[in-house]
C-alpha cells in the first residue's frame, strides 16, 4: 500500500469537490435556510396572539364572569413571566339562549362560518357535572388556544369545590402551584444538576451525524462510480493501485464533509449559538451546557461512523458500473442507519438498558447509540472500548472486502455482476487463482 499516492487521490478529491459551486451553495445555503427558519418563526410566534373573539352560552349562570377574569389574569401571567413569546387574547361575550340550546348554537355556528365570531363555548350544568365543556370553532387545531380555555375552567372548578366544601377560596392559589422535580446526575466525581437544554444539545448532535452518514455515505458511493462511468479509470489505475484510489476516495471525500461542517459550527457559534443559548437560558431549562466529554465523543464516534459508512457504500457501489445499478443495494446501508433511530425512544428513556446496551455494541448501530448514551449517563469503559473496538474492526473488514471486489469491478464493463461473480472476486489472488470471469459488453 503506498500511502503517497492514497494522498494523492485523497487531495484530488478534495480540491475538486471543495471548488465546486455545489460544494459552496451547500455550505452558504444550509445556514441561510437555518436563519430563515427561525426568523419565519419568531415572525409566526408573534402572530400566533391577535385577538380571538368568543361568544359564551352559560346556562349555569355563574360561569361566565369568573371565566372571564381567570382568562385575563392568565394572560397577564403569561406576559409577566414570557414577555417574547405571545398568546391569543380572549375577547369574550356572554349570549343569552334565544329559543333553544340548538337554536342557539346553530345561529352561533352561522356567525362563525360568516368569520364573526372565532368561535363559541357552550356551558351547561350537565356538561359541568361532568366536569366537561364544548367548544366549537372552524379548526381544532389551535392547541395553545385551546389550552388556556381548559386552564382557566379547570381554576374555576376547583376554587367553586373547594368552596363548597366549606374550605377557605384562597387555598386554591396554593393548590394549583405545581411541584418541581429538580434533577441531578450522578457520577463517580459527585453530582451534578442536569437541565433539559444540555439533552437537547446531545439530541442535535445524535440527528446530526445520523443525517451526516446518509448524505456523505452516499456522495461516497457516487465518488466510487465516477472514474467507472467516466470510462478513465484504465488510464488512471496504470499508476494508483484499485484498493488506493478507493481508500484516497473515502479519505478525500470524508474531508470534504468535516469541512462543510467546520464552516457550519463557526457560522453557528457566531452567529446563532449565542441566541439560542440567550433564549434558553430565560427559560427554566437554562442555558446548555454541553460537557468536553459529551463533544470529545461526538468527534470520536463522528469519524467512527463516517468511516464504517463510507466502507459500506464503497462495498455496494464496487461492483457496479453505474449509481442507477448501485442504489438497488444502497437501502441496507439507509436500513442499518434507521435502525439507530427506531431504538432511539428506548434508549432515551433508559440509557443503561439492555436494547440500549446491545445496539451501543452492535458496529452498525454504536456509533449513534452508544454516543448518545455517553451524553445521557455515566457508561462503563469496557463498553465504551468493546463499541470503538467493534465499529473500528468492522470498518477494516468492510474495507478490505471492498477493495477485494473494486480491484476486480472497476475494469468490468456491461452486465450488471451476480453474486456467484462476485464472491469469486472476493476470492480472486493473482497467480493462485484463476482469473474472474470478464462480464460480456452490452
Amino acid at each position: 500500500m503506498n500511502w503517497k499516492k492514497i494522498f494523492a487521490v485523497m487531495r484530488r478529491e478534495y480540491v475538486e469537490r471543495v471548488r465546486t459551486k455545489a460544494f459552496w451553495i451547500g455550505t452558504l445555503l444550509v445556514p441561510g435556510l437555518l436563519f430563515g427558519l427561525i426568523g419565519i418563526q419568531i415572525v409566526l410566534s408573534r402572530k400566533a396572539g391577535g385577538e380571538r373573539h368568543m361568544a359564551v352560552v352559560d346556562t349555569t349562570g355563574f360561569l361566565y364572569a369568573p371565566l372571564k377574569t381567570e382568562i385575563e389574569a392568565l394572560e397577564r401571567e403569561h406576559k409577566a413571566e414570557r414577555p417574547n413569546q405571545q398568546t391569543p387574547h380572549w375577547v369574550l361575550t356572554q349570549r343569552p339562549v334565544e329559543g333553544s340550546l340548538d337554536a342557539t348554537k346553530d345561529a352561533l355556528r352561522k356567525e362563525v362560518v360568516a368569520k364573526h365570531l372565532n368561535g363559541y363555548l357552550v356551558l351547561t350544568p350537565a356538561l359541568v357535572e361532568k366536569e366537561q365543556a364544548e367548544y366549537y370553532s372552524t379548526t381544532v387545531s389551535e392547541f395553545t388556544a385551546m389550552s388556556q380555555l381548559e386552564q382557566a375552567f379547570n381554576k374555576i372548578r376547583l376554587r367553586q369545590k373547594i368552596t363548597a366544601r366549606g374550605l377557605p377560596a384562597d387555598l386554591a392559589n396554593d393548590l394549583e402551584k405545581p411541584a418541581k422535580l429538580k434533577a441531578f446526575k450522578v457520577s463517580e466525581s459527585g453530582t451534578s444538576e442536569e437541565k433539559g437544554a444540555g439533552i437537547i444539545a446531545a439530541i442535535i448532535f445524535f440527528f446530526l451525524m445520523y443525517s451526516t452518514f446518509f448524505m456523505y455515505g452516499a456522495q461516497v458511493m457516487m465518488g466510487v462510480l465516477d472514474e467507472k462511468t467516466n470510462r478513465i479509470v484504465e488510464i488512471i489505475i496504470a499508476s494508483v493501485r484499485p484498493t488506493e484510489l478507493m481508500l484516497g476516495k473515502m479519505f478525500g471525500i470524508g474531508l470534504v464533509g468535516l469541512t462543510q461542517y467546520l464552516a457550519w459550527a463557526l457560522v453557528a457559534m457566531n452567529l446563532s449559538l449565542p441566541g439560542i443559548a440567550a433564549a434558553l437560558a430565560s427559560t427554566e431549562m437554562g442555558a446548555p451546557k454541553i460537557a468536553i466529554s459529551t463533544l470529545l465523543f461526538f468527534i470520536l464516534y463522528f469519524i467512527l461512523g463516517y468511516f464504517l459508512y463510507a466502507s459500506v457504500y464503497t462495498a455496494v457501489a464496487a461492483p457496479f458500473n453505474t449509481n442507477q445499478e448501485a442504489q438497488q443495494l444502497a437501502m441496507i446501508p439507509m436500513m442499518l442507519i434507521v435502525s439507530s433511530i427506531a431504538v432511539y425512544p428506548a434508549v432515551m428513556n433508559n440509557p443503561s438498558g439492555g436494547i440500549a446496551v446491545f445496539f451501543s455494541l452492535f458496529p452498525f448501530t454504536a456509533s449513534l447509540t452508544m454516543f448518545l448514551r455517553t451524553a445521557l449517563s455515566d457508561v462503563p469503559p469496557w463498553q465504551i472500548g468493546v463499541s470503538i473496538v467493534s465499529i473500528a474492526s468492522t470498518t477494516i473488514a468492510i474495507a478490505w472486502l471492498a477493495g477485494r471486489i473494486y480491484r476486480v469491478g472497476i475494469l468490468m464493463y456491461g452486465k450488471k455482476p451476480t453474486i456467484p461473480e462476485i464472491i469469486r472476486w472476493v476470492r480472486y489472488s493473482p497467480g493462485k487463482t484463476p482469473a474472474p470471469g470478464v462480464a460480456k459488453a452490452t
